[in-house]
């Protein structure tokens, strides 16, 4: 059990429904419908970041939970409980789970502010995308089809698009509840669906699947396990029972991934995060575009993929960006995201922090100068100051790896062409902003960064019918809009010959 039990959500202010929710004696996995234990019985910890305490205890499932899982989602693919429904039918339940997404939101909210720290406003976001990603994928069951191409003489050919089997949903703890839009489009497709929750964050994927049974999710499409990557993330990958696996999170790990998926010949989509270039023209709104640039490097402390942490600023405006930066983020509040005043939540845990500390001693050691923050907080939990760095080279480390946290460099230009080239100098390509009054000027830089997703004098915009995904070591495969269906169906052609 937890070290602290039901008496430490006393003094929280949360509502008596998630305090409920959070005294349950484990959360467990959701396999065939039930919420159950391991097979083993084994637990871990809930932590919550803002005070470095245990909160509550979930299930840390191992290699016999893994072939639960994928033996209850082999079934029910196998007997196409789902797969064969009516569409429209499909199209019903999907919505039912978005209604009752919604009907839960404010128990979400606070479970994924407990356990990921996140400020609630962001989790707020995050639940809405959920709920919208599931009304838009909702609309496919009765979307998907096939064609019929040309075909020689004496031969009639069809092309179906069919469902790939057994999806294994490998996910991040930075959005706990946002990837209930990429379970829909997994079942849009008509798949059967394991996910695989960050085990710093395994209580809202409970729910999740409670809400996908009250929805009318049949049993075994959908199941839960968790525990940690090493384990159950490994064992979906390397299970035969599993046909495609999409997975968020770091390049190492994806790498790891890859190479057992490719030992089977196994489908993976990726999705490894970024380095992103966040590039402030001469011509640019200077007010919004430092603005935006606080928002994409400090919104959930630094911990979200596209974060625009190297920020390419031309020479000519360096010193007043960098000025209009400090002064927007000096007095920002930093606290827990039940407080409604924080402006900056913590890291997710005491090891995330670590990594934090140890690039801002990196950056330090290598020359760039610290303009601003830099320090862990001395309180409970995993609290560091939002810090930015100037006289960053695109060399340097802080230029070149990923933080994911609180942590801006800036960097100088002359012109256009040599804020693409130091843009495109990265390993990376998930995201580029590009901030600039000139239109043709946005579309011809744009039209030159080596990334997924540019945006336009703003930043970090998503939609779900707007495909996302990342180039280079940013991974492969796209989530959202149609092109995520791509990745989660097959085309099978069937040949028909025609008279004798």
């Amino acid at each position: 059990m937890a070290t602290l039990g039901r008496e430490s959500m006393i003094d929280y202010p949360i509502s008596e429904a998630t305090k409920k929710v959070v005294a349950r004696e484990v959360f467990g996995h959701v396999l065939d419908g039930q919420v159950v234990s391991s097979r083993d019985g084994r637990t871990m910890e809930v932590i919550d970041p803002a005070r470095g305490t245990a909160i509550a205890t979930a299930a840390c499932g191992g290699a016999a939970d893994v072939d639960r899982a994928v033996e209850s989602a082999r079934r029910s693919f196998d007997a196409g409980i789902w797969r064969l429904l009516d569409p429209l039918e499909k199209e019903r339940r999907l919505r039912r789970m978005s209604a009752l997404l919604m009907d839960k939101a404010e128990t979400i909210a606070e479970l994924d502010v407990l356990d990921a720290g996140l400020l609630r406003w962001y989790v707020d976001f995050t639940i809405q995308f959920a709920a919208n990603g599931i009304d838009y994928y909702a609309g496919w069951p009765t979307k998907l089809q096939g064609s019929i191409p040309p075909a020689p003489p004496g031969f009639s050919v069809r092309l179906e698009r069919e469902p790939i089997g057994v999806i294994g949903l490998i996910t991040p703890w930075n959005g706990p509840i946002s990837v209930f839009a990429s379970v829909a489009a997994a079942l849009a497709a008509g798949n059967s669906v394991i996910l695989k929750p960050a085990e710093q964050t395994p209580m809202t994927a409970v729910l999740m699947g409670e809400i996908a049974i009250e929805a009318g999710i049949p049993p075994g499409v959908f199941n839960v396990v968790q525990g940690t990557g090493s384990e159950i993330g490994a064992g979906l990958v390397a299970h035969p029972g599993v046909n495609a696996i999409s997975f968020t999170g770091s390049v190492a790990t994806g790498t790891a991934i890859q190479t057992s998926a490719a030992e089977r010949v196994k489908r993976v989509c990726l999705e490894l995060g970024g380095k992103s270039a966040f590039i402030v023209l001469p011509d640019a709104d200077l007010g919004a575009a430092a603005a935006a640039a606080q928002m994409s490097v400090w919104g959930a402390a630094g911990q979200v993929c596209t974060a625009g942490s190297r920020v390419l600023v031309h020479r000519s405006i360096q010193e007043e960006f960098t000025a209009a930066v400090i002064e927007g983020s000096k007095d920002m509040k930093i606290g827990s995201g039940l407080d409604p005043e924080s402006q900056i939540g913590p890291l997710v845990s005491s090891e995330q922090l670590e990594r934090v500390r140890s690039y801002v001693s990196i950056g330090q050691q290598e020359g760039a100068l610290l303009a601003m923050g830099g320090a862990a907080l001395d309180i409970p939990g995993y609290f560091h100051e939002p810090t930015v760095f100037t006289d960053v080279r695109n060399h340097m480390r802080i230029a070149q790896e990923e933080i994911f946290g609180p942590v801006m460099s800036i960097l100088p230009f002359d012109n256009e062409e040599e804020a693409v080239r130091i843009a495109n100098d990265t390993q990376y390509g998930l995201a580029a902003g590009v901030w600039t009054k000139d239109l043709d000027t946005a579309h011809r830089v744009s039209s030159c960064l080596k990334v997924g997703t540019v945006w336009i004098n703003s930043y970090q915009m998503v939609y779900p019918s707007v495909p996302y995904g990342g180039v280079k070591l940013s991974g492969h495969g796209r989530n959202l809009g149609a092109a995520s269906l791509d990745e989660l169906t097959q085309i099978k052609s069937v040949w028909t010959k025609i008279g004798d």
